[in-house]
């Protein structure tokens, strides 16, 4: 006769797996102002002068702060370079 007091392996998998992709797509869709601010302004550049420039900008968000980073700090912590 089963044992009907624990949930069966699969459904454990699926229910693990479910979890695991909730909190794969929360962890990576969260992305700052300041970083999409700066995700535009790559968007937008059309050669490497354009990048080299980017890297030096500080964002308008990050302006008024006592320590105003740049886009080029940003890009390096960031996970959409």
């Amino acid at each position: 006769m089963p044992d009907y007091r624990t949930p069966p392996r699969a459904v454990l998998l699926v229910a693990a797996l479910i979890i695991a992709a909730a909190a794969w797509y929360l962890l990576r869709s969260f992305i700052g102002d300041t970083a999409r601010e700066c995700h535009a302004l790559y968007r937008a550049a059309r050669t490497a002068a354009d990048t080299v420039r980017v890297d030096s900008t500080v964002t308008p968000g990050s302006a008024g702060r006592s320590d105003p980073r740049t886009c080029g700090n940003i890009r390096n912590s960031a996970r959409w370079r």
